[in-house]
């Protein structure tokens, strides 16, 4: 028969033993703590990278760089698209760092100088086929507006955290 004290015994030493091995394994931890942020921001920058130079769709600045390889293929990436001069059988799209380019469509709900999503089809002859035409109205608005709720999140997470550097974590404050 084990006593009342023999076993309160027991358990501080297995609380102990336990609270031991978790300190040891928290403390391996914290020493390559560094070597996962390094890994981290590594793999970010990879896939940063990866995803610029091997992407899977098509711009139209390779269209016109090479436009034999890319007749009759769908466009879907623009550099910031709008709505130039608009004629009765399509519109001037204008983008940035890229020359004006024609484009076939229906322009009737069409806006001068606003953004547009587009779709289209590339002919070696250097115009674009709409596939399908989206406004965006009040785009740049829209924007700004969602950014708005990022700041204010940035705000309250900047007055209730802080930064400990000496444990390299974010710590709640004392006052929160």
């Amino acid at each position: 028969m084990i006593t009342t004290q023999e076993y309160s015994v027991c358990i501080y030493r297995t609380v102990c033993v336990y609270w031991i091995k978790v300190k040891s394994y928290r403390l391996k931890f914290m020493r390559l703590r560094w070597i996962f942020i390094f890994l981290i921001v590594v793999a970010i920058i990879y896939l940063s990278f990866y995803g610029v130079n091997h992407r899977p769709w098509i711009h139209i600045k390779d269209c016109l760089e090479h436009p034999d390889q890319y007749d009759s293929k769908l466009v879907t990436e623009f550099d910031e698209p709008r709505v130039g001069e608009i004629y009765a059988d399509g519109f001037l799209l204008i983008q940035k760092r890229i020359a004006p380019i024609l484009v076939y469509s229906d322009t009737t709900d069409l806006v001068q100088n606003e953004y547009v999503g587009l779709q289209a089809i590339f002919h070696k002859e250097g115009y674009l086929k709409a596939t399908s035409v989206c406004i965006a109205k009040n785009r740049e608005e829209k924007i700004w507006i969602s950014v708005l709720p990022v700041f204010f999140v940035g705000i309250l997470f900047i007055r209730y955290f802080r930064f400990n550097v000496t444990k390299f974590q974010i710590e709640l404050r004392k006052h929160a």
